[in-house]
């Protein structure tokens, strides 16, 4: 088969993409820098509340004050402790400058005609000789070189995003099948029960690079990918971390990443919901791990099952006042103030930089009460 070597438009045949940073190190920050330009984006949105925009915010702006557990100033330290680790991790196992410079300038024109053969070799065992010959033909020159360039690294995109998926949602749901790693790393995640876009990151930091590190190195590792490719991985992973917590369910003509992935803000708003928490465990691209495993909500069904309860614990509510006395009523009320006294001394007990320390440190759950009311675990 005749072949036609040409480079792409995107391939920069220098030895890093910028002049002033390597391939290696432009991967690492590159994600970081997105990371902050599409918080700001989405802080811009919340602070100027634009009706346009407005219609397609998830949680009212009072919300994020009245629900969420963990300051802003807390999430963005632990978010930018999380970076830190994050490119000592990527430093570690990434690729070398001289490695970087290889696959830049690898043989690309011998390796387009080595593949071409592979596919006429590949055509003619499948469709036979005479018409391998005219399928080859039809299809002309451009072929190999179009596979090469833009098939093969669409394929390992594609790949990478799977792996990436799998990675996640398995770790993701085994940190809250088992309560130790719940109540100890992953219910950090969960104090923000109205997402907001710069907290996208804001985990424990042993659970950030298991989870988000170290799901990125696998994924790039399993996908065979160069050092070039994996900026585009990382930061694009980044991007769409940092939208599915942006807090807008914005339709496909805004935001067109929803016709290719059906995990969104809306998707995975469902999770960060007290009776949402045993769903929707993938992230951050498809879905079909919920799929296959039975535990995706659709936000309209979670919405429906939202109001259910709601009712349920009215009536409940409606049929117990209607079954206590007043006396017992009032008994009740001194009790509930007796326990909140002697909880009172109990902390009194204790010195006051033991407690600023334990209400001050954002890695710690204090106790068993805050755990289940995080995981919505009934004992």
């Amino acid at each position: 088969m005749p072949v036609h070597f040409q480079h792409p438009a995107y391939y920069v045949a220098k030895p890093s993409v910028l002049p002033f940073v390597a391939d290696k190190y432009l991967s690492l920050a590159l994600p970081i820098i997105a990371y902050w330009a599409v918080s700001a984006w989405f802080m811009f949105l919340d602070a100027m509340q634009f009706p346009f925009f407005e219609k397609y915010r998830l949680h009212e702006s009072s919300e994020v004050t009245k629900r969420n557990r963990v300051s802003a100033s807390k999430v963005a330290t632990m978010v930018v402790l999380q970076q830190l680790i994050q490119t000592g991790f990527g430093l570690f196992i990434l690729e070398d400058e001289a490695t970087s410079r290889a696959q830049v300038f690898d043989d690309h024109e011998g390796n387009v005609h080595r593949l071409a053969e592979k596919v006429v070799r590949m055509t003619a065992s499948v469709l036979g000789g005479p018409r391998a010959v005219r399928m080859l033909t039809a299809i002309g020159p451009l072929f190999a070189n179009w596979l090469y360039w833009w098939g093969i690294p669409a394929l390992q995109l594609f790949w990478a995003f799977l792996v990436m998926d799998a990675w996640e949602y398995t770790l993701h749901r085994a940190f809250h099948e088992s309560r130790w790693l719940y109540n100890n790393f992953h219910s950090h995640h969960h104090r923000l029960y109205v997402p907001y876009a710069f907290g996208a990151l804001y985990n424990h930091p042993i659970e950030g690079l298991l989870l988000d590190s170290a799901g990125a190195g696998v994924a790039h590792a399993a996908s065979f990918m160069t050092v070039r490719q994996g900026i585009v991985l990382f930061t694009f992973s980044t991007i769409k971390t940092v939208c599915d917590h942006g807090g807008y369910a914005f339709p496909p003509w805004l935001d067109p990443l929803h016709l290719i992935f059906p995990n969104t803000a809306e998707y995975h708003d469902v999770h960060h919901q007290m009776q949402g928490l045993r769903y929707n465990y993938s992230q951050p691209f498809f879905v079909h791990f919920d799929v296959l495993f039975g535990t995706r909500m659709s936000a309209e069904k979670f919405a429906k099952m939202r109001e259910v309860n709601k009712r349920y614990k009215e009536s409940n509510k409606t049929s117990a006042t209607d079954d206590i006395s007043p006396t017992a009523s009032a008994t009740a009320i001194d009790q509930k103030a007796a326990n909140g006294t002697a909880k009172r001394r109990g902390q009194s007990d204790r010195s006051a930089s033991a407690l600023a320390k334990e209400q001050s440190d954002p890695t710690v759950v204090r106790d068993g009460d805050d755990y289940r009311a995080k995981a919505g675990v009934r004992i």
